[in-house]
């Protein structure tokens, strides 16, 4: 845990976790209901891999592991690598088109408002000395524009359907070049080999308890909501 984080604004992201984590198994299970049983055992599966993973990650991040940013290759790879790849496999998986099929468009756009949250949160942590300002909206992470545009795209694209689907698609790509700008910055501010911007503090708070599921379920579950959103999209065309 991090002895100088804000103990509310840690509890604030304990919650956005947990909460993303109830959506996200929630919307599946809503759409396997409607596709049949074996995609209910799908999600039930996914469900017990997800909390089995989280705990993972806290036990290893407990240990000290993630603290490690010289090492190559960077141990922050075994965070992030596994669950992208895991999702995006199941997503363009053949498999998940019924799945897809039965999910309402709206639902993985709109899900993206949770960027607001995690964007107060990475503020926070700036405004603490905790997390290097160039991570938060006051420096060079714009992914709160996400967030907020969010339920906005989803609204007028798939509820009032007063826009065409394809400023979804060019809102899709855009949230994940956005959501890329800002894993490379917080790359390139870490003391790691490879470190470009020299922050004060550098971003190790992301290898610790619990902030190591940022991006070891969160940064991963925004690029698998923009994968279905755009998976969907496509279908459609």
């Amino acid at each position: 845990m991090l002895t100088n984080a804000p103990v509310a604004i840690t509890a604030l992201f304990v919650a956005v976790v947990a909460a993303m984590l109830v959506v996200g198994l929630s919307g599946a299970a809503w759409a396997a209901r409607r596709v049949g049983p074996a995609a209910r055992r799908g999600v039930r599966l996914a469900a017990v891999g997800l909390v089995g993973w989280l705990a993972l990650m806290v036990a290893i991040a407990a240990r000290g592991f993630f603290a490690d940013f010289q090492s190559l290759p960077p141990h922050m790879l075994l965070a992030v690598g596994p669950p992208l790849l895991a999702m995006l496999a199941l997503v363009f998986s053949p498999a998940a088109r019924p799945w897809l099929d039965a999910l309402p468009c709206a639902w993985p756009v709109a899900a993206q408002s949770f960027r607001i949250v995690v964007e107060i949160v990475l503020w926070r942590l700036a405004v603490a000395g905790v997390a290097p300002e160039i991570m938060s909206f006051t420096g060079r992470n714009v992914d709160i524009l996400v967030g907020l545009t969010a339920p906005v795209v989803a609204y007028y694209c798939f509820v009032r359907r007063a826009w065409p689907e394809r400023v979804a698609v060019w809102w899709n790509v855009a949230g994940i070049l956005i959501l890329l700008n800002v894993v490379v910055h917080a790359q390139l501010s870490a003391p790691t080999p490879f470190r470009v911007f020299e922050t004060n503090p550098p971003t190790t708070f992301i290898g610790d308890v619990p902030y190591i599921w940022l991006p070891a379920f969160l940064v991963p579950l925004a690029w698998v909501l923009h994968g279905i959103s755009l998976r969907q999209l496509c279908s459609r065309r």
